[in-house]
C-alpha cells in the first residue's frame, strides 16, 4: 500500500487532475468528496480517454465524469489478496483502501503488488 494518499475532489476538472498527476509523479489519484469520502479512483488512462473522446474534456468535464460508478476500494481489514482480485476482476490497476469512514488511507496499484512479489 502506498501512503500517503494523493486526492482530488470529484469536482475539480479533469485538467487539474492531470496537472496534479504531473506535479506528483503519480499515475493514480484518490477522488474524494466535500466530506473526504473516497468516491473512486482516477488513472492516468481514465484521463487520456476522455480527452480522446473529446478534445475540450479537460476544460469541460469534472473528475467524477471519469470515474467508474463502481468504486474500486477494500477496507483496511482487507488482505492483499482481496485487492488483487478485485483489481482482476475489475481490470483496474489500482484500488483505494479506506477507512470505516469510507475515508482513503492509502491506495494499492499494479506496481505495489509487483513490488510485493519481487521481495
Amino acid at each position: 500500500m502506498s501512503s500517503p494518499v494523493f486526492s482530488v475532489d470529484v469536482d475539480i476538472l479533469l485538467g487539474d487532475a492531470l496537472e496534479a498527476l504531473v506535479r506528483t509523479g503519480r499515475r493514480h489519484l484518490v477522488a474524494v468528496d466535500g466530506a473526504g469520502r473516497c468516491l473512486g479512483v482516477l488513472a492516468d488512462r481514465a484521463v487520456a480517454a476522455a480527452w480522446a473522446h473529446d478534445h475540450a474534456a479537460l476544460s469541460r468535464l469534472t473528475v467524477a465524469a471519469a470515474l467508474d460508478p463502481d468504486p474500486a476500494t477494500v477496507s483496511t481489514d482487507a488482505r492483499v489478496i482481496d485487492a488483487a482480485r478485485l483489481m482482476r476482476a475489475g481490470g483496474i490497476d489500482a484500488v483505494a483502501i479506506v477507512d470505516a469512514d469510507g475515508r482513503p488511507v492509502g491506495i494499492v496499484t499494479g506496481s505495489d503488488l509487483i513490488a510485493l512479489l519481487a521481495r
